[in-house]
């Protein structure tokens, strides 16, 4: 009975820490804090105004004594008036981040798309909008066509049924209760892991494994109160496969071992129903049995043992889990996880290389998550490089043990050669992508409670049992505390994506547009157009690496607004249709993608006749609809955020197919067919040339560099205030009105100056410039506002939108401005 005492109340203490931290995005305690000190501030300030002005004469020994004596008499005297003001101003900070009925939002972009197909399966009884030949039809995303759902389901199920149960008793909208899943999920991960770990580590052991992984910075903002998304479940289900294949590994009988590997595989075939890569833990186990029978053959070599019973029951165990796996995820998702599974492990093995063997550039190449990571990047994630070096030299010396020590053969070897092949495997994916580094933490916790463990058993078979006792409970309070506060200062960080003005804007979209219109934008917002204003979108979060992405990055950073408007036209009739039509034609993707780019700005007629030249007459027919039939009703939205990611954008929308149609091209054909071929396609002759001798002087490693050529912001807006003739702003830069010139005091001055006249750009270029980047200054409600910027950005459609609000445009007419100072949010309704 104490045993159970005693693991109960462990259970207890480490989800009760776990669940608090994540806790945080409810009630948002840190703003209550963040409250109380402005408050205090207020009234220190008030305090040293007062004593100041009625004792200017005093020292200022005694100046501090009597503002520490009248603040502390006017917090006596207006405690109440004190409460109801941090209350009123607590409300105000976190009202910012929840609606009117007090709620906060869902955390991230994902959570609101996995979200909409929870409520899909409350209202319609199935996940997509519509079930087309019996799959499951998104018909918001990839407009006009729709996207037909994977089999990554099970994250959508698994609310539905407890949702229903609770609105039993008390009613709630789906997205509310989806806030508090995450919660429910973490408790479970947390157990799991408990036990897996109290298995070899013990109490303190089990204690700091969950501590260190629960508590991680990477894993508890993805894992917290309002996080409805796959990462938990992408940790748990791996845990459970691993623990349970290594129990079934020594079950004392044939029934129990197929019963393990039976729960083992099952939990495989949920994995698979949850995320598409689930086969990653497959294959660890699979290279597991693998190294295993390497082993025995070379122990074979040097003992002559040949072990045959033990070779039997691995061979049944890989057998019997190989065949349960392929069950279950054919009973969970039928045959296509098996079809995408080859694709799937070359992507994860190219998944941030820019320059691929298809011709459109990797959209993950600019993905935050998916960008490389270096090592104290990765130690910081896992809790610092203390932690990080302290949990793998666990790892390692275990795995030492393991290899050489006869008292660790049976499931202590067994399971640390697993762990370390686990982390071995996922510190690869770490290296293609950040995202990845979630991973590492369970083989990292598990072996650091683990050595804690071994410690004491050091000690506890000797006489210094008590020495041992406490210096493993020194340690692990040490790092406990260690991981709690981390844990707090992480989760005083975690705050909602959405907020008050997006919430705005897109329900104003839901209510005062039509039902049937689309909205335009960059990818990373796409989730909630769909979930909250329920309007299609032409790509998102979900279809990122898709073409669509290099046409509207073209578009954004274009200074024609035809071009730009012909990109938008093609898009929204048929997303990369044109594209594939004139591809299955030519079957060329380069030449089709260069035969589309020029023609794609041009009117009507001379793209027909352009077209004509290379294609017949019906395929001619179907293009000149997709890039010419105006679509229906259409925004486009700019916001803040996009001032920040045009470095990525533009690295998409700069990419350039003819330097790419060279590469591809360069050792298969001769100089004058790659020119004359692009020559044909309106191509400068003088461009080409060089642009070939260039290619030819290139190192193959540089080219991705030379193919695009990302551009950039230099400065968010600076106000500006006018004295005299000039213009000072607050980034320290001056501008004189009347002779044209910016500068700063130490005499810097950029490549040029972009100027607003007649709703069109002006440039006016400095030959004495000595900074690489421009200058563009504006006027907003009579305030002067300078932004810095690369030269090539200044009459793009982004600056025209964003920073000019849509001045000198013809075809994007502003319909909503949600602004917070130089801030906006951005609708513009195209007119076709």
């Amino acid at each position: 009975m104490k045993k159970y005492i005693s693991l109960a109340l462990s259970i207890a203490f480490v989800l009760a820490v776990n669940i608090y931290f994540r806790s945080f995005p409810i009630h948002f305690p840190q703003l209550k804090a963040q409250a109380k000190n402005i408050v205090e501030d207020n009234i220190r300030q008030y305090a040293v105004q007062d004593v100041f002005r009625k004792f200017p004469q005093y020292d200022n020994l005694a100046k501090d004594k009597l503002i520490k004596s009248r603040i502390s008499e006017y917090k006596k005297q207006n405690k109440k008036v004190l409460q109801k003001q941090m209350q009123q101003l607590y409300s105000q900070l976190k009202d910012k981040y929840q609606d009117d009925r007090g709620q906060t939002y869902l955390m991230e972009l994902d959570c609101w798309h996995w979200a909409r197909y929870v409520d899909n399966i409350v209202r319609l009884g199935h996940p997509g909008d519509e079930v087309v030949d019996g799959k499951q039809l998104d018909k918001l995303m990839l407009s006009p066509f729709g996207y037909y759902l994977e089999g990554d389901n099970l994250l959508y199920y698994l609310p539905v049924l407890p949702y229903k149960l609770f609105c039993l008793f008390k009613p709630v909208p789906i997205f509310t209760f989806l806030f508090y899943v995450p919660l429910l999920f973490a408790a479970v991960f947390i157990i799991v892991l408990y036990l897996f770990s109290f298995s070899y580590a013990g109490y303190l052991g089990a204690i700091v494994s969950c501590l260190f992984v629960g508590l991680s910075p990477i894993f508890l903002p993805r894992s917290c109160a309002g996080w409805f998304d796959k990462d938990i479940l992408c940790l748990l289900f791996p845990t459970l496969v691993v623990w349970t294949y290594l129990i079934s590994l020594y079950a004392q009988t044939l029934k129990k071992r197929i019963i393990w590997l039976l729960f083992s595989s099952f939990c495989v075939g949920l994995f698979c129903f949850t995320w598409t890569r689930w086969w990653f833990i497959f294959l660890i186990l699979v290279l597991y049995e693998l190294l295993f029978f390497v082993r025995i053959f070379f122990v074979y070599l040097r003992y002559k043992d040949k072990n045959l019973v033990l070779i039997k029951q691995h061979i049944v165990s890989v057998s019997l889990f190989s065949l349960f796996t392929g069950f279950w995820v054919i009973v969970f998702c039928g045959l296509g996880p098996f079809g995408v599974l080859y694709r799937q492990i070359t992507d994860a093995l190219i998944l941030n290389k820019p320059l691929l063997s298809s011709i459109w550039p990797n959209v993950f190449y600019t993905v935050g998550e998916l960008r490389r990571v270096g090592f104290n990047e990765m130690a910081h994630s896992l809790g610092g490089t203390f932690v990080f070096i302290s949990s793998l030299l666990c790892l390692i010396l275990l795995l030492i043990r393991a290899l050489f020590n006869r008292s660790y053969a049976g499931p202590k070897r067994e399971s640390i050669i697993i762990l370390t092949i686990w982390f071995l495997s996922m510190l690869f994916a770490t290296f293609r992508g950040v995202r990845f580094i979630v991973f590492l933490l369970v083989p990292l916790g598990i072996s650091l409670g683990w050595m804690l463990n071994e410690i004491y058993g050091y000690f506890r078979n000797t006489n210094k049992r008590v020495r041992g006792f406490i210096l493993v409970s020194l340690i692990s309070i040490y790092l406990s505390i260690g991981f709690i506060e981390d844990g707090y200062k992480v989760a005083k960080g975690i705050f909602p994506l959405m907020d008050d003005v997006w919430y705005k804007v897109l329900m104003i979209m839901k209510n005062e547009t039509p039902v049937d219109s689309v909205i335009d934008s960059w990818w990373d917002f796409g989730d909630w157009f769909k979930a909250v204003a329920k309007r299609k979108v032409i790509f998102d979060g979900q279809s990122q690496n898709v073409p669509q992405a290099y046409w509207v990055a073209k578009a954004l950073l274009s200074g024609n607004e035809q071009e730009s408007m012909g990109i938008l036209r093609m898009l929204n009739n048929g997303g990369n249709k044109a594209f594939e039509a004139i591809n299955d034609y030519l079957k060329d993707p380069l030449k089709s993608v260069l035969l589309l780019e020029s023609v794609i700005y041009l009117d009507p007629e001379r793209a027909k006749a352009t077209l004509l030249d290379f294609l017949p007459l019906s395929v001619t027919a179907e293009v000149m609809r997709l890039l010419f039939s105006n679509p229906g009703n259409t925004y486009f939205i700019v916001d803040p955020s996009m001032q920040f990611k045009i470095t990525a954008i533009s690295y998409l929308g700069n990419w350039d197919f003819d330097k790419v149609y060279m590469v591809h091209n360069f050792n298969k054909e001769e100089k004058e067919k790659i020119i004359d071929y692009l020559v044909k396609l309106g191509r400068n002759n003088d461009d080409m040339q060089r642009l070939y001798q260039e290619a030819f002087l290139i190192s193959s490693k540089d080219l991705e560099s030379w193919i695009s050529h990302p551009v950039q912001f230099h400065s968010r807006v600076a106000d500006g205030q006018q004295r005299g003739n000039a213009v000072f702003f607050e980034n320290g830069f001056i501008y004189n009105p009347n002779e044209q010139t910016i500068y700063t005091n130490i005499r810097q001055i950029p490549r040029s100056l972009f100027l607003v006249k007649q709703d069109n750009l002006v440039e006016v270029i400095y030959t004495n410039s000595n900074l690489d980047f421009s200058a563009l200054v504006f006027k907003v409600q009579g305030i002067y506002k300078l932004v810095l910027l690369d030269r090539a950005l200044a009459n793009s459609l982004f600056v025209r939108m964003y920073y000019l609000g849509g001045s000198g445009l013809r075809h994007f007419k502003s319909f909503i401005d949600a602004g917070q100072g130089n801030d906006h949010i951005m609708v513009f309704r195209i007119v076709w």
